[in-house]
C-alpha cells in the first residue's frame, strides 16, 4: 500500500468510520437499555412482595416459634425470621438504587448517538467543504484566499466542537457499560479494577478536551508575521544611480511597479517581497516593496540574462504576488496553530498521539492540504507568468540562459563564500571580484545536472527548471549549455561596477559585513561546543538497575518453594506414592528460582555502565571503550513509557576499532563479531528512565564531539587535552 493511500484509510477510518462505529454502539446501547430498566423494575416488585411476606410471616409468629415460612439463602448462608427480613430490605434497597442507576442510564445511549451523529456530520462537512473550496481555489485566487480564510476562522470552532462531542460519546458510552457495576453493594477486586480504569478513561477523555479547547483559545489572535531577515545593505539613488535607472527603466519597459527599495548583499538568489523586513547588520527595518539583488552573480550573468531575472521578480509585483503572498500568511499561521493546539492536547508523555484529538488533527491536514496544492497550483502558474515578463523585456532564450546560467554559477559563488566563512582570518577584502576570479579559474559547472531543482527562493516554491525551460519554448542543446557555461567577459566586473558611486567600497563594506558575520557564528559555535563539552561531569558516573531488588524478591521466593519441597518429602509415609515427585519437581524449580535470583543478587551490585567524560564501562565487558571508538548506539526499550521499562544497550565500534572481549565471569555482555558490536540488557533503572538514561548517553557523546572539534580549532593533540582545559585541570604554567 504506498504512503498516500495509507494516509487516505487512515483519515476514512478516523473521520468517518469511528464516529460511525460510536453510533452504532449507541443504537445498540437503546435497545439494550428498556430491557434492564423492565428486568430491575420486575425484579423490584418481586422483592418488595417477598418483603410484605417476610414482615407478616415474622409479625405472625408466637414468642420462642421460628418463621421458617421467612428465610432466604446469600452468599451460602441462610437467614430465617428478623435477619432475613432485613436481607430483604437491603435488596429492596439495591434495587432502587438501580432503578434511578436504570433511569439516568437510559439517557446515556441518545447522548452517544446525538454526539456520534454529529460529529460524523461535522468530520464529512468539513471533508466536503475543504475540497470544494480547494477545487474553486484552483480556478480563481481571489475564491482561494476568500474560501481558506473562512477555513482559518471557523477550523478551531469545527475541531474543538469534534474533540468535545468524541469526548462527551466516549464517556457516555462507557458510563452506560460501567453503570451495571455502580448497582452492586460489595463489587468484587475485578469489578473495582474495571470501574477504576473506565473513571480513568472517561476522566482522561473529558481532561483531553477540556485541553484542547484551552488551546484553542489563542488561534484566532492577530497574527504579526516576523519580518524577513535579509543580509544585506539598502541601497539608494545616491549611491548606484546607475542601478536605480536600470531597475526603473525595466519597470517602464514592463509596465510592472518598480521597487521601494533595493537591497544588495552576497547570499541568497534574485527575490522581491512586500513583508516586513530586517536588515542585518545594521538592524534597518523596511515595509513595502523590496527587490535583493546578490551582487556576486551580476559580474557572472550577461546583460540580458540579469534583466530576464530582474523582469521575473518586477513581474511578481505586476501581479500582485507578494502582496498575495502576505495575505496567505495568517492563514497558515491560523490554521497550523489550531493543529498545533490539537496536537499538543492529545500527546501522550512518550509522544504518541491521543485517540481523542487523532480525528480533530487528520481533518485538519486534511484541509491543510487541500489549501496547499491549491497555492502551489497557482504558484507554479504565477512563476510561468513572471518568466514571461523576463523573456518579454529581453527574448526567451535570454531567459532560458539565465535559469541555466544561475544553476551553472551558483557553485562557484558558494565555494567562494563558504571558503571565506570558514577562514574569515584569510577572507579577500572583496568577495565580489573574489568569486568571478574563481569561476574564471575553476569554470562554470554543466547545468544539466541540476535541471530537477528549484531555484532558491526565500518566500516561494518554484516549478522545476526543465518545466520552465519547456513554457518559455527553448530546448537544451550543446550549442546552449556551451554558451552558457563559457566564461565571464572581461569587463563583466566593470559593467556591475558601473552601476554604484563607490563600487570598490561598498564591495569591501559588503565582505567586512559578512566576514565580521562568519567570525561571531564561529565565536557562538565554539561557546556551543565549550557548553557541551563540559555539560558532562568529570567525575565518574555510575548506572545501576534493579537487578538487585529483584533478586531480593525472587530468592525468598526460591527457598520459600524448597521448604514446601522439603515438606513434601516429610510427607512421603503418609502419600508415598506422589511425595517423591512433587518434592523432585518442586526442589528442582527452587533451585532454579534460588540460582537466578543470586545472579541478580550478584549483577545488582554490579554497574550496568559506568560513564567518565573520555570512556564508557560496560558490565560483562573486559576493557572500558573510548568516546572517539564508539560509532552509533542503539536502544530498544521494553515496557511503557515509565520507570518499570527495561532496556538493550548496543554500541556499534568503528571499523578500525578493536572490539573487545568479554569480562572472566560475565555473562550480561553479548559479544558480536560480524557487527563489531556490544549489546547488554537491563531490567529498569534506579532513579532514572529509559528515557532518561538514552539522553545521559546522547549527552556524553555529544561532549565527546564538542572537544573533539574544540581540539581541531585548538590545534591540541586530543580531546582529553581539551576536557582538562575545560574542567581546568589543564597544565599551569
Amino acid at each position: 500500500m504506498s504512503k498516500r493511500a495509507r494516509e487516505l484509510l487512515i483519515l476514512i477510518l478516523t473521520t468517518l468510520i469511528l464516529p460511525l462505529a460510536v453510533l452504532g454502539l449507541g443504537l445498540w446501547q437503546q435497545q439494550r437499555a428498556p430491557a434492564h430498566e423492565t428486568e430491575t423494575l420486575a425484579e423490584r416488585q418481586r422483592i418488595a412482595a417477598v418483603l410484605v411476606d417476610f414482615e407478616a410471616a415474622t409479625r405472625s409468629a408466637t414468642p420462642g416459634e421460628i418463621p421458617w415460612r421467612a428465610q432466604i439463602r446469600k452468599d451460602g448462608r441462610v437467614y430465617v425470621g428478623a435477619p432475613a427480613v432485613e436481607v430483604v430490605r437491603g435488596e429492596l434497597s439495591r434495587l432502587d438504587r438501580a432503578i434511578l442507576i436504570s433511569k439516568v442510564r437510559r439517557h446515556l445511549p441518545p447522548v452517544v448517538i446525538v454526539c456520534a451523529a454529529l460529529v460524523f456530520a461535522l468530520s464529512l462537512l468539513m471533508l466536503v467543504t475543504s475540497i470544494s473550496l480547494g477545487w474553486a481555489g484552483r480556478r480563481s485566487r481571489a475564491a482561494l484566499e476568500r474560501g481558506f480564510d473562512l477555513v482559518r476562522r471557523a477550523l478551531p470552532l469545527a475541531l474543538g466542537m469534534q474533540v468535545v462531542l468524541t469526548a462527551i460519546g466516549v464517556v457516555a458510552a462507557i458510563a452506560f457499560e460501567i453503570a451495571p457495576l455502580i448497582e452492586l453493594d460489595d463489587p468484587g477486586t475485578n469489578e473495582f479494577k474495571l470501574l477504576a480504569l473506565a473513571v480513568a478513561v472517561m476522566a482522561f477523555s473529558l481532561w483531553t478536551a477540556g485541553k484542547a479547547v484551552f488551546n484553542l483559545r489563542n488561534t484566532l489572535a492577530h497574527f504579526q508575521p516576523n519580518p524577513l531577515e535579509i543580509s544585506g545593505r539598502s541601497i539608494s539613488p545616491a549611491q548606484a544611480p546607475g542601478l536605480w535607472r536600470w531597475i526603473d527603466g525595466l519597470a517602464d519597459r514592463l509596465g510592472a511597479l518598480g521597487p521601494d527599495q533595493i537591497v544588495v548583499g552576497l547570499t541568497r538568489g534574485f527575490f522581491v517581497t512586500s513583508g516586513p523586513k530586517l536588515l542585518s547588520p545594521g538592524g534597518e527595518r523596511l515595509e513595502g516593496r523590496t527587490l535583493y539583488l546578490p551582487l556576486p552573480y551580476l559580474p557572472l550573468l550577461r546583460q540580458d540574462e540579469a534583466e530576464a531575472i530582474i523582469g521575473h521578480e518586477l513581474g511578481h509585483f505586476t501581479g500582485g504576488d507578494t502582496e498575495y503572498s502576505l495575505r496567505f500568511l495568517p492563514i497558515y499561521a491560523g490554521v497550523n496553530r489550531s493543529l498545533a493546539a490539537m496536537v499538543l492536547a492529545g500527546r501522550g508523555r512518550d509522544g504518541s498521539d491521543g485517540l481523542i484529538t487523532r480525528p480533530a488533527v487528520e481533518l485538519g491536514l486534511f484541509a491543510m492540504e487541500r489549501f496547499d496544492r491549491a497555492v502551489l497550483h497557482w504558484s507554479r502558474l504565477r512563476e510561468f507568468a513572471a518568466d514571461e515578463a523576463g523573456a518579454r523585456i529581453t527574448s526567451a532564450e535570454a531567459a532560458g540562459r539565465a535559469l541555466l546560467r544561475t544553476s551553472a554559477v551558483e557553485a562557484r559563488i558558494g565555494e567562494t563564500l563558504a571558503e571565506a566563512f570558514q577562514h574569515p582570518e584569510t577572507a579577500p577584502a572583496d568577495l565580489i571580484a573574489a568569486t568571478l576570479d574563481h569561476a574564471r579559474d575553476y569554470g562554470l559547472d554543466d547545468p544539466s545536472e541540476f535541471r530537477e531543482e528549484r531555484q532558491p527562493h526565500p518566500t516561494d516554491t518554484h516549478p522545476p527548471t526543465h518545466q520552465r525551460l519547456a513554457a518559455l519554448g527553448v530546448t537544451l542543446t550543446p550549442a546552449l549549455l556551451a554558451d552558457v557555461m563559457s566564461a565571464p567577459a572581461a569587463g563583466a566586473l566593470v559593467r556591475t561596477s558601473a552601476l554604484f558611486a563607490a563600487p570598490d567600497q561598498l564591495y569591501r563594506d559588503l565582505t567586512g559585513d559578512f566576514v565580521e558575520s562568519a567570525r561571531e557564528a564561529h565565536r557562538a559555535h565554539r561557546v556551543s561546543l565549550e557548553t557541551a563539552a563540559g555539560a558532562v561531569s568529570s567525575d565518574e558516573v555510575v548506572v545501576r538497575d534493579s537487578g538487585g531488588a529483584a533478586g531480593w524478591f525472587i530468592t525468598p521466593a526460591g527457598l520459600l518453594l524448597g521448604a514446601m519441597a522439603i515438606g513434601a518429602k516429610l510427607q512421603e509415609p503418609q502419600f508415598p506414592e506422589g511425595a517423591n515427585l512433587i518434592a523432585g519437581v518442586t526442589g528442582a524449580i527452587a533451585l532454579l528460582i534460588i540460582f537466578y535470583g543470586v545472579k541478580l543478587l550478584i549483577r545488582g551490585e554490579k554497574p550496568f555502565v559506568t560513564l567518565r567524560p573520555q570512556t564508557i564501562a560496560l558490565d560483562g565487558v573486559d576493557r572500558p571503550l573510548r568516546w572517539a571508538e564508539i560509532e552509533r548506539v542503539g536502544y530498544y526499550v521494553v515496557g511503557p513509557a515509565t520507570k518499570t521499562q527495561g532496556l538493550r544497550f548496543s554500541v556499534f565500534l568503528k571499523p578500525d576499532a578493536p572490539l573487545p572481549g568479554r569480562a572472566k565471569g560475565a555473562r550480561r555482555a553479548k559479544i558480536k563479531h560480524k557487527q563489531n558490536m556490544i549489546e547488554i540488557g537491563s531490567m529498569r533503572f534506579r532513579n532514572l528512565t529509559a528515557l532518561e538514561f538514552v539522553e545521559l548517553i546522547d549527552q556524553y557523546r555529544v561532549a565527546e564531539t564538542a572537544r573533539t572539534l574544540l581540539g581541531q580549532q585548538s590545534g591540541v593533540s586530543s580531546a582529553t587535552e581539551v576536557a582538562q582545559h575545560i574542567s581546568g585541570n589543564g597544565p599551569r604554567g
